[in-house]
């Protein structure tokens, strides 16, 4: 799915900013990069089970790669979820 967007005023400066700092290579990675950390915020730490994190670190290292932040959140979100129930 595409989804266009305008930017206008102060967000479309941020962006700006943060390319010409060069945090962002573009406007769709800075985009992508806060609507990332929306989400995150939005994530309810106090039920995060440090253990299945610990695991899933140690899983990642394991494997000589990593665990994409979004594969993370999913399973500790699910873990969440199955202990509230």
């Amino acid at each position: 799915m595409t989804i266009t967007i305008v930017l206008e005023g102060e967000a479309a400066e941020i962006v700006e900013q943060q390319i010409a700092e060069g945090r962002y290579p573009d406007a769709e990675s800075a985009v992508t990069a806060a609507l990332m950390l929306l989400e995150d915020s939005a994530m309810d730490w106090g039920n995060v089970d440090a253990d299945a994190v610990r695991r899933m670190i140690a899983e990642s290292d394991a494997e000589g790669g990593e665990i994409p932040f979004e594969e993370v959140t999913r399973r500790l979100a699910a873990k969440a979820d199955t202990r509230q129930r």
